[in-house]
């Protein structure tokens, strides 16, 4: 009986400080896990959050009408980036403005858009990153390369009337072309173009959008209405042609082409935080493929030195030690061609202070004459910084 009883008494204290010590094991185990789980459960919810957030801003590529995408976001609509995530709800006063341009359950909750899933307000001043800083980690989404690719683009077509026949050197001038965009600051302006003997125009420095395109043969008043899309990096490849109802260009309809290369005008610009870097667009109108396998950029001043030059995004120049100097010809890794009725970029970056490096020079107001290797001289003239 006695044997019994002592099988009867239960667990020892040690037996029971073993069991607590290994229950506080797990339990530690587990909050470890279930702060794990937590911690990536808001770091997923602030990604999809960050990403609604720039498809406000830029829209979303994924939707279209008639196969052409049909969402700009704010950008579409008013020209330029928001000031703040607070535009993307909130009108500012714009008349373009045609917000919200978030999700319903973003607008819902006036507050919790401008946070992410720790309570942290995302950072966003209008630049090109929208960055959550609530896990201790940034956490960072990017809007474009640069501002220009949704900002300022360019647009090409020809205009024929209803025999298939180009304006020539007699009709050109009776002809004008007017594109209405956003301003940028929630109005609208309408911006008018030449049209060359061939036909063909350039439109420039265009937002990405859905805008109206107006062709108007003077002598009657005759207007052609077309909605084109401008698409970020927006080159149109291979040109659209619009015609007329009518046969307006019977007669002399002869071609005349451009001797050299020409800029398109009003592209040339200045980019990055820096300011150390320039672009322009060039067109050939010469009747006639062209190549070039070299440059010459040259300026009064700043002192400074480039080390790339980038040609239809690819890099054809890059020398670091030294960098090339005012008034240097700089040659090409290739030659590169741009066919009859084709326009491009050019970019030349990095400008430093020293021919070996140095710190970044500011080239905003500088005035350059670029002259490439087949004879074409061209005058590029940068304004402040953006």
């Amino acid at each position: 009986m006695s044997t019994i009883c002592r099988k009867e008494q239960g667990f020892s204290l040690i037996e029971l400080t073993v069991i607590m010590v290994v229950i506080g094991i797990m339990l530690a185990v587990a909050m470890k896990s279930m702060t794990t789980v937590t911690e990536d459960i808001r770091r997923t919810k602030t990604l999809q959050e960050m990403e609604s957030l720039a498809k406000g801003i830029t829209g979303n590529p994924d939707i279209t009408a008639g196969g052409l995408r049909s969402d700009f976001g704010y950008i579409g609509d008013i020209g330029a980036f928001p000031p703040g995530l607070q535009a993307l709800v909130t009108n500012p006063g714009y008349s373009t403005w045609h917000g919200p341009y978030l999700p319903a359950g973003f607008v819902q909750d006036t507050d919790g858009y401008r946070l992410d899933e720790w309570g942290q307000p995302y950072v966003y001043d209008g630049g090109l990153y929208i960055t959550s800083t609530g896990s201790g980690a940034n956490l960072t989404k990017k809007l474009a390369d640069n501002a220009s690719d949704y900002l300022l683009n360019t647009y090409r077509a020809r205009l024929h009337d209803a025999a298939d026949n180009p304006p020539g050197v007699i009709y050109r001038d009776s002809v004008a072309v007017r594109i209405t965009i956003p301003d940028g600051s929630g109005m609208t302006t309408t911006k008018n173009y030449p049209v060359d003997s061939a036909g063909l125009f350039t439109l420039d420095s265009l937002p990405v959008g859905k805008h109206p395109l107006r062709m108007i043969y003077t002598p009657r008043v005759d207007t052609l209405l077309r909605y084109i899309t401008v698409l970020p990096r927006h080159k149109s490849q291979p040109l659209p042609v619009f015609q007329f109802a009518a046969a307006y260009f019977s007669g002399d309809t002869g071609t005349v082409y451009d001797s050299v290369l020409t800029k398109i005008s009003g592209s040339d610009s200045i980019y990055s935080g820096f300011c150390n870097n320039i672009s322009l667009w060039i067109q050939n109108n010469t009747g006639a493929s062209v190549t070039i396998n070299s440059l010459k950029l040259t300026w009064s001043g700043p002192t400074a030195y480039y080390r790339y030059v980038i040609w239809d995004g690819t890099t054809v120049f890059n020398r670091n030690n030294p960098k090339a100097a005012s008034g240097e010809t700089v040659f090409f890794s290739s030659g590169q061609t741009i066919a009859q009725g084709e326009s491009l970029k050019i970019q030349i970056e990095d400008f430093r202070n020293q021919p070996n490096g140095g710190s970044r020079v500011n080239m905003h107001n500088t005035d350059f004459t670029l002259e490439l290797s087949d004879g074409s001289t061209l005058t590029v003239i940068v304004g402040s910084c953006p």
